[in-house]
């Protein structure tokens, strides 16, 4: 997995570019529904699946935050709010394998950036693992932990 951070006025920017061994369309699923998210970010679910549609962050109990599709275009991007920021997914296929583009920005405001950066990390791997080996990831601890003080060094946050 490629990773860039960038950062200006506005706030920081996260691109991480993931080759997977499938097809747009196998991986768009797994991006757009929420039989599909369930499986890799089980929090997340797909209400309405077209632009303007809206998606749900499940939190503890019956809590949850209304997020807002963006960007939608049928095996090739899906976008969406988050909390104050956006992410959005590209998908580039070429041949057997295509490029998945992950591209989040977060405003200064957001609280854990850090946090969040190593979070969507650990889910493109999560991601990768289960639509190439059907293999489902556990979260290390530790290695979550390295990866959130490792990128607050690289933009300078704390």
């Amino acid at each position: 997995m490629k990773v860039e951070y960038d950062k200006d006025h506005n706030g920081v920017y996260q691109t991480l570019i993931v080759s997977i061994n499938k097809t747009a369309s196998n991986i768009f699923n797994y991006l757009s529904t929420t039989e599909g998210i369930q499986q890799w970010f089980p929090q997340l679910e797909i209400c309405e699946r077209k632009k303007d549609g809206k998606i749900l962050f499940h939190l503890d109990g019956e809590e949850y935050k209304e997020m807002y599709i963006t960007d939608f275009e049928h095996n090739k991007e899906i976008g969406y709010t988050w909390d104050l920021g956006q992410v959005k997914f590209d998908l580039n296929q070429d041949e057997a394998t295509t490029e998945l583009i992950f591209k989040e920005f977060l405003p200064y405001e957001f609280l854990h950036i850090g946090l969040d950066f190593a979070g969507w990390q650990f889910q493109m791997e999560k991601l990768k693992a289960l639509i190439e080996n059907n293999e489902k990831l556990a979260q290390q601890p530790a290695d979550f932990d390295y990866k959130k003080v490792k990128i607050e060094k690289i933009l300078h946050l704390k």
